[in-house]
C-alpha cells in the first residue's frame, strides 16, 4: 500500500507548492490510505484549503483538533501517490473511493461552509454574482482576478468617452469575426445582449506546456465603457459556469 517504502525515489519534493495539507493522523501514523478529500476556501497562504481523511475517522475523532495535522503534499503522496492530479483540483473540489486502490471519483452534493452565491460590487456601474469560494484580488496590471484555482476570471475596464454602446458593440464585433487565428482558432461566437448590456464573446482553446484549457473572452458594453471578462476553465464541464457568470456582469440597481 505504501508506495514509498516499495520506491525510495518517489519523494515528489519538486510537487507545486500549493501549500500544507490538513490530514487525519490515520493516514499518517497509521499509513492508511485516504478515501474522501476536499478542498476548502483557505483562510492563510500557507494552507492549500486541502482537507483529507481515511473515511473510518469517528465524529469525536474529527473533533480532536490533536487528531489531525499539517503536513507538506510530499509527506502525504509518499502514502498515496494517486492523489497527485487532484491536489492541483481547485478550491470546491471533492473527491472519494470506495476502497483502497480504487478509483477516485467527483462528489457533487457535498456541501461546504463557504459554498454560496455572493454579489459583489464591481465599480460604480457593475456588479457580479460568483459563488463565495472564488478568492477575490487586484493584480499588479490591476486587473480584478477570482479565482479557485482551476476556474478563473479576469476583468478590466476600458473607458471610451464619447462612443456610443452601438458603436463599441461594432467594432468589438468585427475585432471578433477578423481575429487572427495563427494561435488559437475561434471555437464559438456568442453574444447574449440584452436591453442595458450588449455581451459579445468568443471561446478559443489555449495551450500551457502540457496543459490546454478553454478561454471565453466576453464583453460587456454600455455607452462609454467595455468590461472585458476572461474565464479560464480546464474542464469543458465548466463552459455553464462561465456563461452563465459571464450574463450576471451587469449594471448597478
Amino acid at each position: 500500500m505504501n508506495s514509498s517504502k516499495e520506491n525510495p525515489e518517489n519523494k515528489f519534493e519538486n510537487f507545486p507548492a500549493i501549500g500544507g495539507l490538513m490530514v487525519s493522523k490515520l493516514v499518517v501514523e497509521e499509513q492508511m490510505e485516504p478515501r474522501f478529500m476536499y478542498r476548502e476556501k483557505s483562510t492563510r497562504p500557507e494552507d492549500s484549503g486541502w482537507r483529507i481523511f481515511t473515511g473510518f475517522e469517528t465524529e469525536e475523532y474529527n473533533d480532536d483538533p490533536d487528531n489531525t495535522g499539517i503536513y507538506n503534499p510530499s509527506t502525504i503522496l509518499n502514502i498515496d501517490p494517486s492523489i497527485a492530479d487532484i491536489l492541483l483540483k481547485g478550491v470546491g473540489s471533492v473527491y472519494e473511493k470506495n476502497e483502497d486502490g480504487s478509483a477516485w471519483d467527483k462528489v457533487y452534493d457535498f456541501e461546504m461552509e463557504d459554498d454560496y452565491m455572493v454579489t459583489n460590487q464591481l465599480t460604480d456601474n457593475w456588479q457580479i454574482d460568483i459563488n463565495n469560494l472564488f478568492e477575490r484580488r487586484v493584480e499588479e496590471s490591476r486587473a480584478l482576478l477570482y479565482t479557485t484555482g482551476d476556474k478563473s476570471v479576469r476583468m478590466t475596464i476600458w473607458n471610451e468617452e464619447g462612443k456610443s454602446k452601438t458603436t463599441l458593440s461594432a467594432e468589438q464585433q468585427q475585432n471578433i469575426e477578423g481575429r487572427d487565428q495563427t494561435d488559437a482558432e475561434t471555437l464559438e461566437i456568442f453574444d447574449f445582449s440584452d436591453t442595458e448590456v450588449d455581451r459579445l464573446g468568443y471561446l478559443i482553446r489555449e495551450e500551457d506546456g502540457d496543459k490546454s484549457y478553454e478561454v471565453i473572452y466576453g464583453f460587456s458594453i454600455i455607452d462609454n465603457q467595455v468590461l472585458e471578462a476572461v474565464f479560464y476553465f480546464d474542464n469543458e464541464e465548466d463552459l455553464d459556469w462561465a456563461i452563465e457568470t459571464w450574463k450576471s456582469i451587469r449594471l448597478v440597481g
